[in-house]
C-alpha cells in the first residue's frame, strides 16, 4: 500500500498523476464513529485527487487533527486501479477516561480533588492532561498550606479504547509560621511590621480567630503589602533586600526572615504643574488634598493624582471634560536630607466626542429602557464619570449581571477626535413568583400565590423588557378566616421622561372570634427624578385612600367602626450606590413625611408620620477589579405624633421592632429579637400589654462578604446592630438601646427573590419577660 504524503515539498519533487476517489474506508477508530471521520475528511467518492499528495488531503488530516480526539492520522492508498483509487483513513484514537483512582490524600477529599481534575468517566485523556492535572492539584494544596504536597499521575490500560487515571498524592505537611523576623527595620518594630502582613503571621494562644497557616502565595502579596505600608508612611526609597524561608518538615512550621532597608522618611517641600493651560495649579492642589510639610503618602498621591473611584482625583478634571488622552506624569526630585519636590507634567492633548454608542447583549430589555439610563450623549464630550454612573445605573436596574456590565471605548471613524463607546450587558431575570400551601392554627389550612414582574411590558407582555413592573398577590385561608389581594402597575418612565406613575388596589380581611375587620383601599404614587441638586435625587409623592370596617374586639390595634382615611404622603431621596442586591459603593437617604388630613375634616384618622433613612456602603477588600468585601452602616429614625387635641392614630400606623420585620404593621427588623417585642409596655387600665410606639430609632453596622454574584448571587455578612421604641418624645433615650450581634446570608433567589437567614444574640432585656433575648434564628425575606 502507497501513503499519500502530506509534506508539500516532498510533493513537488515527483509526479503527480490525478485519480477519481472510488472508495473510502476507516481504521483504527474505537469510539469515533466511521461517518463521523469520513465527514471531517471532505473528501467523497468520485472527487478527483492528485496522486500521491493533494490540498484535500492535507485539509482532510488537519480537520481531523482539530478534533483533539487522535494521537495519529494517516489517509493512505489502499488500492489503485486503472478506473481509480481506494483510500483508507487509518486513525489511533487517544484513550478515554474508564475509571479514576485517588490514593493518598486526606486533607482534600475526593469532590474538592475531582474539581481540579476538572475530567470525568468518558472523558479523552492525552499526556498534556497529566501535567495539568497535576498543576491543578498542585496548586489545590498549596491553597491549604501543604505546598511540599508531591503527586503522581499513570495511565494504566483497561481495554483498547480506555484507560484507569491513577493519582497518588502525598500531602507532605502543613506549614504553620513559627515567627516572622525582619532585619533592617528602624522606625517600625517587628510586631508592627507584622501586623501590616494580611495573612503571613504567626497566632498568640488567645487569637482564636487567627490563623498561622502558612501560604506561600499570599506570601507573596505580604511583601507587596510591606512595601505599600512603607511608601504611604514617606519611605520612598525602601527595598525589600531578601527574604528566607525555613522549613521544618518534622515539626510543620516555618520561620519568615525578611532583610529590608527603609530609607529615609520623606516630607513634600513644593508640588508644581507645568504644561497646564485649561486648568489652574490651585484646582488640581485641591483635589490632591497634599501641602509642602505632609509625609510623602504615595498611596494618597497616586489615588488623588489619577486613581479616586469616586472620580475626584486630579486627573478627572480633564477626563471628565472630553480630554480623554491626558496624562499627568511626575517627576519626584529629593532635596535636602528628608525633603522631596514633586514636579508633575501635565499633557493635555485633544478633546474626544462621543459618537456612536451602541448595547449589545440585551436580549431582553428594550435599548430604550437602557438608554434612558444612561449619562452619555452622541455628541457630548467625553466624559469619565458618566461612564462609571451609567455602569452604576445599569447595576441598580438588577435587570443585568453586574460582573458583566463593561463599557468599551473604541475609536471612530467619524474624525479623529471621536470615539464610540459600547456598553456589554448579560441579561437575568429577577422575576418573582410565589406558591405555597401550608396549615397554621389560626388561618387553618392557607393558599398564597404571588407574582412579580420587574422587567415587563403592557404593550407586549410574552417578550417583556420595557421596564414596567407588575404585582399579582393573592392569600386565601380556610373557610372565611382570612382573605388578602392586592394588584399593582408601576411605570418608571411616564411618555419617556423621568417621571413615575403606579397604582396598587387591595382588599384585606379578618374572621375571627376576636379578631375582625375589612380594609379595602387604593394607592396612586407619583414620583420624578431631578436634575438638581443632582440626578441621584427623586421626589415620590402618594395618595391612599381606604375605608376600614372595624369590629370593636379588634380596637388593640385599630379603632373601631366605619370610617374612611385618607393619607398623604412625600418622600425625598438620594441613592447613588451601584447595585441593588450587594452595593459596594454609595450612600442612599430617604425622608419621607405622611399625613392622614383627619385634621382637615377628610376622613377621620389624624396623625403626622415623620421618617428619616441613611445608608452608606464603603468597599473594604477587591479582588482582580470586583469588590468581594464591604461595610453597610445604616440609620433609622421615626416619629409619629396627632395634630389634633383628640387625634385618631390607630394603632397600626405607630410603630413597631423586634425579629424579621416579616410582621403585620411593617414591623421595623432588629435581629437577635423574636417579632414586635422590642418598646412593650403594660397599660394598667386595661390591662393589657401593647407594643406600638412613637419614637423610633435604629442603627446598623453588616460586614459582608460576596460569595459569588452570577448567576445566584449570595453574600454573608456579620452584624452588629440597636435600636429601640419610646411612646413618646419626653421619655425618648437614646443610650438606652436594645444591642445584638451575630451573622447571617442573603441570596438573591430566581423566581423567589432576595431570601436570606440570621442568627443573632440580643443582649438586653426585654421589659415583658425581665430577661435577656439570647440567640434567636431567623428567616428573611426581602432585604433587612
Amino acid at each position: 500500500m502507497l501513503i499519500l504524503a502530506v509534506n508539500a515539498a516532498y510533493s513537488q519533487n515527483i509526479n503527480q498523476t490525478e485519480y477519481t476517489v472510488l472508495g473510502l474506508s476507516v481504521e483504527g477508530n474505537n469510539v469515533v464513529e466511521a461517518e463521523t471521520i469520513l465527514g471531517l475528511t471532505g473528501i467523497y467518492q468520485g472527487d478527483k485527487i492528485m496522486f500521491p499528495a493533494d490540498d484535500k488531503v492535507q485539509t482532510a488530516i488537519k480537520n481531523l487533527w482539530r478534533r483533539n480526539q487522535f494521537k495519529d492520522v494517516k489517509i493512505i492508498a489502499d488500492r489503485v486501479t486503472v478506473d481509480g483509487i481506494f483510500l483508507k483513513i487509518v486513525v489511533e484514537e487517544f484513550p478515554r477516561i474508564h475509571q479514576i483512582n485517588i490514593t493518598g490524600h486526606d486533607k482534600l477529599n475526593d469532590n474538592e480533588i475531582m474539581k481540579s481534575v476538572e475530567k470525568n468517566r468518558g472523558d479523552i485523556i492525552k499526556p498534556y492532561d497529566l501535567s495539568l492535572i497535576k498543576k491543578r492539584i498542585k496548586a489545590a494544596y498549596v491553597e491549604e498550606g501543604l505546598q511540599f504536597t508531591k503527586i503522581e499521575t499513570n495511565l494504566e490500560e483497561f481495554d483498547s479504547a480506555s484507560v484507569i487515571l491513577n493519582i497518588e498524592i502525598n500531602e507532605g505537611v502543613k506549614f504553620y509560621a513559627k515567627a516572622v523576623e525582619f532585619e533592617g527595620n528602624i522606625h517600625y518594630s517587628n510586631s508592627k511590621l507584622e501586623s501590616v502582613f494580611d495573612d503571613t503571621h504567626t497566632k498568640k494562644w488567645y487569637q482564636f480567630w487567627r490563623s498561622a497557616k502558612f501560604n506561600p502565595d499570599k506570601y507573596e502579596e505580604d511583601k507587596k503589602l510591606l512595601s505599600d505600608f512603607y511608601k504611604k508612611n514617606g519611605f520612598m526609597d525602601f527595598n525589600l533586600i531578601s527574604d528566607t524561608l525555613i522549613f521544618d518538615e518534622d515539626k510543620g512550621e516555618v520561620i519568615v526572615r525578611v532583610k529590608l532597608e527603609e530609607g529615609k522618611q520623606y516630607f513634600i517641600r513644593n508640588i508644581t504643574f507645568t504644561g497646564n493651560t485649561i486648568y489652574k495649579d490651585e484646582h488640581f492642589l485641591q483635589r490632591l488634598d497634599m501641602k509642602p510639610g505632609d509625609i510623602m503618602n504615595m498611596e494618597k498621591f497616586n489615588f488623588n493624582l489619577s486613581g479616586n473611584q469616586d472620580q475626584t482625583d486630579a486627573l478627572a478634571l480633564y477626563m471628565d471634560t472630553g480630554y480623554l488622552q491626558a496624562r499627568m506624569e511626575p517627576d519626584f526630585i529629593r532635596v535636602c536630607d528628608d525633603s522631596v519636590d514633586i514636579d508633575i507634567k501635565v499633557y493635555e492633548s485633544n478633546r474626544f466626542k462621543f459618537g456612536k454608542i451602541s448595547i449589545v447583549g440585551n436580549t431582553k430589555t428594550k435599548d430604550k429602557v437602557i438608554r434612558r439610563e444612561l449619562y452619555t450623549r452622541p455628541g457630548d464630550y467625553f466624559n469619565r464619570s458618566a461612564v462609571i454612573n451609567s455602569i452604576r445605573a445599569l447595576g441598580v436596574l438588577n435587570y443585568f449581571n453586574p460582573e458583566a456590565l463593561k463599557p468599551d471605548v473604541l475609536p471612530s471613524n467619524i474624525a479623529n477626535d471621536v470615539v464610540d463607546l459600547v456598553y456589554t450587558v448579560e441579561e437575568r431575570s429577577n422575576d418573582q413568583a410565589n406558591l405555597q400551601l401550608g396549615f397554621a392554627g389560626t388561618y387553618g389550612l392557607s393558599l398564597t400565590l404571588g407574582f412579580v414582574f420587574n422587567n415587563f411590558c403592557l404593550s407586549e407582555p410574552f417578550r417583556a423588557g420595557a421596564g414596567q413592573t407588575v404585582n399579582i398577590s393573592a392569600d386565601i385561608g380556610q373557610g372565611d378566616r382570612y382573605r388578602n389581594f392586592s394588584i399593582g402597575f408601576m411605570e418608571p418612565w411616564l411618555f419617556d421622561k423621568p417621571t413615575t406613575v403606579g397604582f396598587n388596589i387591595f382588599h384585606t380581611m379578618y374572621n375571627f372570634s376576636q379578631w375582625k375587620y375589612n380594609r379595602t383601599g387604593a394607592i396612586l404614587n407619583i414620583g420624578r427624578r431631578f436634575s438638581w441638586p443632582d440626578n441621584y435625587f427623586r421626589g415620590d409623592w402618594s395618595i391612599r385612600s381606604q375605608f376600614n370596617n372595624i369590629h370593636e374586639n379588634t380596637s388593640l390595634y385599630y379603632r373601631p367602626g366605619k370610617y374612611w382615611e385618607h393619607t398623604i404622603s412625600q418622600t425625598i431621596s438620594r441613592t447613588n450606590w451601584n447595585h441593588n442586591f450587594f452595593p459596594s459603593v454609595g450612600s442612599s437617604f430617604a425622608l419621607s413625611t405622611s399625613w392622614a388630613m383627619g385634621a382637615l375634616g377628610i376622613g377621620s384618622t389624624d396623625y403626622l408620620k415623620n421618617e428619616m433613612r441613611y445608608n452608606f456602603v464603603s468597599p473594604i477588600w477587591s479582588y482582580k477589579g470586583s469588590d468581594k468585601v464591604v461595610l453597610f452602616m445604616e440609620t433609622r429614625f421615626g416619629y409619629i405624633t396627632g395634630i389634633r387635641s383628640d387625634t385618631s392614630m390607630s394603632a397600626a400606623d405607630l410603630f413597631y421592632m423586634g425579629g424579621n420585620g416579616m410582621g403585620m404593621f411593617g414591623v421595623i427588623p432588629l435581629r437577635g429579637y423574636d417579632d414586635n417585642t422590642i418598646g412593650q409596655y403594660y397599660d394598667e387600665n386595661t390591662t393589657k400589654w401593647y407594643s406600638g410606639n412613637q419614637v423610633a430609632t435604629k442603627m446598623t453596622a453588616e460586614l459582608r462578604f460576596s460569595i459569588a454574584m452570577d448567576p445566584m448571587p449570595i453574600y454573608v455578612y456579620g452584624f452588629a446592630e440597636a435600636g429601640n421604641l419610646w411612646r413618646d418624645l419626653r421619655v425618648a433615650n437614646p443610650k438606652d438601646l436594645k444591642r445584638s450581634v451575630g451573622v447571617g446570608i442573603q441570596i438573591m433567589v430566581p423566581m423567589l427573590g432576595n431570601i436570606g437567614f440570621s442568627y443573632g444574640y440580643g443582649f438586653d432585656n426585654l421589659i415583658e419577660s425581665g430577661k435577656p433575648s439570647g440567640w434567636k434564628f431567623l428567616f428573611h425575606l426581602g432585604g433587612i
